[in-house]
């Protein structure tokens, strides 16, 4: 029984933690449902290559002739080697290669497992964001149980330990029988889903956050560059990449104006900036459209591909604003 309280007792923890609405919570029950998916497509996949193994010929040329017919699995070697080591394979074979899971499992598990290893790792907390995204995690992996479950577990005897009873108590459950059907399932899902409902606003939620950010970001930009137009900070802004990468290795060689400027007209023809602020703008109606996506896992997954993209400048940007504000603080006083 241990190893099917596992599950559901931790999705029971991650409730606990998530209605307590609080960061520190909502950070815990993110690691907890994280490692409660890993557990389920782990054995789901434990199970799918240990069968695939039995059914495959050891001898030749049986072997060859069994592939030859078609009855290779459905993955490749290397897919089932990743799977066993990494978070995303395993959501790659059993979406794409099994049909396991949906494509909205996939994308909610992978980019909540991201936003996990940002929060365990690092201690990087999406406060406005967090709650709602635990929520969505929260009913995917519940409905993993069902779909992934847990296939051979021991049975409890005819009088359970205390810890088994109260387990099958509190999911209802008339024997630990239940927990090998389809109706068992359904009804532990149906316990554990209760009073965790999925907020409405999810899509308006993440696109109000890229918003502000990106407001955010661009503000930063003007502060530090004092531009006197967009087309100034433009300017500024691939400029600075332009430095980084060719300007101050022409600077050092010898190159200088005009010939600086020229190098740099023609760096920026060939569009090498990865920021611009025509990009920026482009994220930000990226943003904007998000509030109107009616699948919250859509939104999750466009919501990080912007992410992405606009995070490295982001920090980039606010460490920028605090050294120049820093500095002009020194020369007030």
């Amino acid at each position: 029984m241990l190893r099917i309280r596992l599950v559901y007792e931790q999705i029971e923890a991650a409730k606990t933690h998530l209605l307590t609405r609080s960061v520190l919570g909502c950070r815990v029950a993110l690691i907890l449902l994280d490692n409660v998916a890993e557990i389920l497509m782990h054995r789901e996949l434990e199970t799918r290559f240990a069968f695939d193994d039995h059914l495959l010929p050891k001898w030749e040329p049986a072997r060859t002739e069994w592939l030859n017919l078609g009855h290779a699995p459905k993955y490749s070697l290397a897919e089932r080697r990743d799977a066993q080591e990494y978070f995303a394979p395993k959501t790659k074979i059993l979406c794409l290669r099994l049909g396991k899971i949906s494509v909205e499992d996939r994308q909610v598990l992978d980019v909540c497992h991201k936003l996990r290893n940002e929060a365990f790792h690092s201690g990087k907390l999406r406060g406005p964001i967090l709650e709602r995204v635990c929520g969505l995690l929260y009913r995917t992996v519940v409905g993993l149980t069902v779909k992934l479950p847990t296939r051979s577990f021991t049975l409890p005897g005819r009088h359970p330990a205390s810890e088994n009873a109260s387990f099958m108590s509190r999911f209802g459950l008339r024997d630990a029988m239940m927990l090998g059907t389809d109706e068992g399932r359904e009804q532990c899902a149906e316990h554990l889903l209760d009073g965790v409902a999925l907020d409405s606003s999810f899509s308006a939620v993440l696109s109000d956050d890229l918003l502000e950010r990106i407001d955010e970001t661009i503000g930063g930009l003007e502060h530090v560059s004092n531009a006197g137009d967009h087309t100034e900070l433009d300017r500024g802004l691939q400029y600075t990449q332009f430095w980084r990468t060719l300007g101050a290795d022409l600077m050092n060689s010898g190159v200088r104006e005009p010939a600086l400027e020229n190098a740099f007209r023609s760096w920026q023809a060939q569009g090498t900036a990865v920021y611009t602020l025509t990009k920026i703008q482009r994220w930000k109606r990226q943003a904007e459209a998000l509030s109107k996506c009616s699948s919250p896992a859509i939104a999750l997954d466009h919501y990080w591909a912007v992410d992405k993209r606009l995070r490295p400048l982001e920090e980039e940007v606010s460490e920028a604003v605090w050294r120049y504000d820093e500095e002009i603080d020194a020369q007030i006083h």
